[in-house]
């Protein structure tokens, strides 16, 4: 094909595409067609929660429902490169987690936490455990642990099963909370 060919074939297409958009917006010249109102938006629901919404308590009944050992090994793999659960195991980058349920925080002998960690007080109850593996740099900033968490609550009622389970005394499984009961209106 010879370039005036090609010019022609370009130019049609290009002719064609410009008649497209001039018959697209020529009604609405004509027409004096105003601001176009949208009837209704099609997009995600914006659910405002209620503003005397009152957390649940901790746990609630599918978080323990959902400690189950088995699959807490299986998410567990994403902490192996870091941690190791065996009895006796070494530290790694970061801590070995044996017998970690209910261990005092930033407690385990031959390593070295960061100020972020050393600052908490207490032990690794349930629930702190479960805010720590929800996200790391939000329970304790500053930590060294640079993973970004587990997301969903089953993983990570998942995962504390497993480091309970693997620990010379485990702890009692949890009983799950009972929701707090609404109050009745006073006149």
């Amino acid at each position: 094909m010879d370039d005036l060919g090609f010019n022609k074939i370009a130019g049609a297409v290009l002719a064609t595409a410009l008649g497209m958009l001039v018959l697209m917006k020529l009604p609405g010249v004509v027409m004096g067609a105003e601001e176009e109102v949208i009837a209704y938006k099609v997009g995600p629901a914006i659910n405002a929660a209620p503003v005397d919404a009152v957390p649940l308590p901790f746990p609630q009944a599918d978080w323990v429902a959902a400690m189950d050992a088995a699959k807490g090994a299986k998410v567990f793999k994403k902490c192996k490169s870091c941690h190791n659960a065996d009895a006796g195991g070494k530290n790694g980058t970061g801590p070995a987690l044996y017998g970690v349920v209910g261990a005092d925080k930033a407690s385990h002998a031959g390593y070295s936490f960061s100020p972020a960690l050393t600052g908490l007080d207490g032990n690794w109850s349930y629930e702190s455990l479960d805010a720590f593996l929800k996200k790391p740099s939000a329970y304790a900033p500053g930590t060294k642990m640079n993973f970004v968490g587990l997301k969903k609550p089953t993983d990570r009622a998942a995962v504390i099963e497993y480091l309970r389970v693997a620990a010379p005394s485990p702890l009692a499984k949890p009983a799950a909370a009972a929701a707090a009961e609404p109050e009745a209106p006073t006149e």
